[in-house]
């Protein structure tokens, strides 16, 4: 059943919050001679920003989120386009009539409480429809950014950030002129932060794919995008990650080390078990992300399986020898005529939670010696060990979206 703005009741439905979203981010409104008023909900960019192809699938999608909500799409060279169109921008603007809301106060009294006591789903619709229009991608501080309209409706967007089980570092950047030669003012923003992208674009995602392809251009490892099914073209994207991102570890219980240290030794046994027994071709480097596995109940705690082949590749890779000399003194196995070898995840399987992807992949999984693999979990000079793998692995870690920094590597052998 169609609804127009003037008819939306909770429960909203997703595509109504991306509506409700767009109108408050732009706060334009203009008076009708009938005595109605439109509400402006628009899609800008600078000119030749985005391609014909990106802007006509951004309208397609907008089109089926709108299909149940009474509008009119006005599109460039169309009559009343500049009207509603900021000056030398393009894009194309969806209108929406209403009867009884007629400022900016009356859109905030009317949509605000709701927004904020629905659920999840429907917040992070809100905060898409706001940003999905109207943002711009600070390319030198790899932030969003969101000209501020209103102070009321930046107020109210601000809150609906706030309401999620995030950690959403923003700020409200106010007007100011720009260096001496660098052109008009520039406008009061809302700017979400280059540590908090990532979080934003994995949980509340955008349509536009022109401001998605501006983001993912950033990114210093791979990602993988989500296309989410509660709106047309809504797409997140997962791994995302900037260099000047640092994450926060918890530390981990004795308990937690211990279980951990539990199912490292059985897979030490699974291998030796299984080694010289897979009938496959010769095993490589995938180089792309890969989904975790759900972790599994042990004890009071959870923890992250280990695959038994994914080891195997690892140490196949390495010819079985150590990876931090080849030269380094093994024996042979009892089973086989393979030399012994043990598989160690260099970022360590306890800290899957702070990654999207699995950590179970044989681009984090190193070939070392008895003498190493003990000196890099027990040894005083862990560093003699873990920088030269580290500096090994780390771009091949970023192609499997598990970019990490030497010193945040080393919190977790300290």
């Amino acid at each position: 059943m169609s609804r127009s703005i003037d008819q939306f009741t909770t429960p909203f439905s997703p595509a109504e919050a991306f509506c409700i979203g767009g109108i408050i981010s732009a706060c334009d409104v203009h008076t009708n001679e009938s005595g109605s008023f439109t509400w402006v909900l628009p899609v800008i960019h600078n000119p030749k920003r985005a391609t014909p192809d990106n802007l006509s699938t951004h309208k397609q999608h907008l089109k089926k989120i709108f299909s149940k909500i009474p509008s009119q799409l006005i599109s460039k060279g169309e009559t009343d386009y500049k009207k509603y169109m900021q000056p030398n921008k393009d894009g194309f603007v969806f209108l929406f009539e209403s009867n009884d809301i007629s400022t900016p106060e009356d859109l905030i009294d009317r949509f605000a409480r709701d927004i904020l006591s629905s659920d999840e789903t429907i917040r992070c619709a809100f905060l898409s429809g706001a940003f999905d229009g109207r943002s711009s991608w600070d390319k030198p501080g790899k932030m969003i950014t969101l000209d501020k309209r209103n102070e009321l409706c930046t107020q109210t967007i601000c809150s609906v950030i706030d309401s999620l089980d995030l950690d959403i570092k923003y700020n409200n950047n106010p007007a100011r002129e720009r260096s001496s030669g660098q052109g008009r003012p520039r406008k009061a923003q809302l700017r979400i932060y280059s540590t908090s992208v990532p979080d934003f674009i994995k949980k509340v995602g955008l349509v536009s794919p022109t401001r998605i392809k501006d983001i993912e251009n950033a990114s210093i490892c791979n990602f993988v995008e989500e296309t989410d099914k509660t709106l047309s073209g809504l797409t997140t994207i997962l791994g995302l990650r900037f260099s000047t991102q640092t994450r926060k570890y918890k530390k981990k219980s004795g308990k937690k080390i211990s279980i951990e240290s539990d199912l490292d030794k059985k897979l030490l046994d699974n291998i030796d078990a299984k080694i010289g027994k897979k009938a496959t071709e010769s095993p490589t480097y995938q180089g792309k992300p890969k989904k975790k596995k759900k972790p599994t109940k042990v004890s009071s705690t959870e923890a992250y399986p280990r695959d038994t082949n994914t080891a195997l590749n690892a140490l196949e890779i390495a010819n079985y020898k150590c990876e931090i000399n080849p030269e380094h003194p093994t024996f042979i196995r009892k089973k086989n005529n393979l030399p012994y070898t043990e598989p160690h995840h260099l970022i360590p399987m306890a800290y899957s939670d702070n990654f999207d992807f699995s950590l179970d992949v044989e681009e984090n999984i190193v070939s070392l010696c008895s003498h190493c693999h003990n000196q890099i979990h027990y040894g005083k000079d862990v560093e003699v060990i873990l920088r030269p793998l580290y500096e090994q692995r780390k771009d091949m870690l970023a192609r499997v979206g598990l970019y990490i920094k030497y010193a945040e590597l080393l919190k977790m052998y300290k």
